[in-house]
C-alpha cells in the first residue's frame, strides 16, 4: 500500500495524458458507486477483500495525519456487476475517526464505502490525483489471487476530509469496466 502515498501520483489538473475514457471515469467529481450502476446489467455486488485493522506505516502519517503504529481499517474490495469486478477499491481509514457516526464503517460488509461517503454532508474531497500503476505492484497483491491480469491499471486516489482524521479512497478501473458507457 506504500504506493498509494508515493510520487507516481499526478494530480488531475495534468491529465491531458489520459484517453477520453480514462478522464471520464477518472475525472468525475460524483460517487463511483453511483456511476458503476448506470453501467451494471446486473445488481451492483461488493466482494470484501480486505477489511481488518493493521497498524499504520510511518509513510501514512503525512496525508493521513496520524503517528505510525496507530490503528487503520484497511478495505479492499471489488465492485461487481453481478459476478463481473469492474472496479478494485482500497481504503484506508484512520481507526480513531471511525466513532459516532462513522461508527458503522467499522462492520460496512459488503455494503459499499461510496455510498456511504457521499451520503455524509461533512466530508469533502480534498484533492484527487491519477496514476497508471504495473499488475506487479504489491497494492494488487489480493487483487491477483481473485483474477488473472496483465499490464497496468488506471487509478484515481482520493483524501476526503471532514472527519477527526483524512480518509483515503483509491480506485482502479479493471479491463471489463472499458466495455462499458455511462
Amino acid at each position: 500500500m506504500d504506493i498509494l502515498f508515493s510520487a507516481d501520483w499526478k494530480p488531475l489538473t495534468s491529465s491531458s495524458l489520459l484517453t477520453a475514457w480514462q478522464a471520464q471515469w477518472l475525472q468525475d467529481q460524483g460517487s463511483l458507486t453511483q456511476k458503476i450502476r448506470q453501467v451494471c446489467q446486473h445488481d451492483l455486488q461488493v466482494k470484501v477483500l480486505i477489511h481488518q485493522f493493521i497498524a499504520a506505516p510511518a509513510f501514512t502519517e503525512k496525508e493521513l495525519h496520524i503517528e505510525a503504529g496507530h490503528a487503520l481499517l484497511h478495505r479492499e474490495v471489488l465492485l461487481c456487476d453481478g459476478e463481473t469486478p469492474l472496479v478494485f477499491a482500497c481504503s484506508l481509514l484512520p481507526e480513531v475517526a471511525l466513532h459516532g457516526s462513522y461508527e458503522a464503517l467499522r462492520e460496512l460488509g459488503n455494503r459499499p464505502l461510496g455510498h456511504w461517503i457521499f451520503s455524509e454532508p461533512i466530508l469533502q474531497r480534498a484533492n484527487m490525483h491519477y496514476a497508471s500503476l504495473p499488475i506487479t505492484n504489491r497494492l494488487f497483491q489480493n487483487l491477483r489471487h481473485v483474477m488473472e491480469l496483465s499490464g497496468s491499471l488506471c487509478g484515481r486516489k482520493t483524501l476526503f476530509t471532514g472527519a477527526d482524521k483524512p480518509f483515503l479512497v483509491s480506485e482502479f478501473f479493471l479491463p471489463e469496466l472499458q466495455k462499458r458507457r455511462p
